[in-house]
């Protein structure tokens, strides 16, 4: 099997959850959460439009901080026609927001 297909399997499985079009949206939620990978902390970012469950953004970063919460957020709002409620789960990094 060539490196790049199992990517291109991947991807047509699930690629009817992702959301790749700018539209109307009315509620994004946003969460982050931390992973373990060879012993090295990866913090998971992504959001999700509440009301059809499609998958927005999804973003991995070594670090969690404000400017890494507002690059997110600002990929989110480039794939939404308006400016949606956004929902937090109250994490450390997006804690302005």
């Amino acid at each position: 099997m060539l490196p790049g297909e199992s990517v291109r399997r991947w991807f047509h499985r699930f690629s009817r959850i992702f959301s790749i079009e700018k539209r109307f949206r009315n509620t994004v939620a946003l969460d982050e959460t931390v992973v373990k990978l060879h012993g090295f902390r990866v913090y998971i970012w992504s959001a999700l439009d509440v009301d059809s469950g499609e998958i927005l953004a999804i973003y991995a970063s070594w670090s969690r901080n404000m400017i890494v919460a507002m690059k997110f957020v600002r990929i989110v709002l480039d794939r939404c026609l308006n400016k949606p409620l956004i929902i937090v789960d109250r994490g450390h990094g997006i804690d302005g927001l």
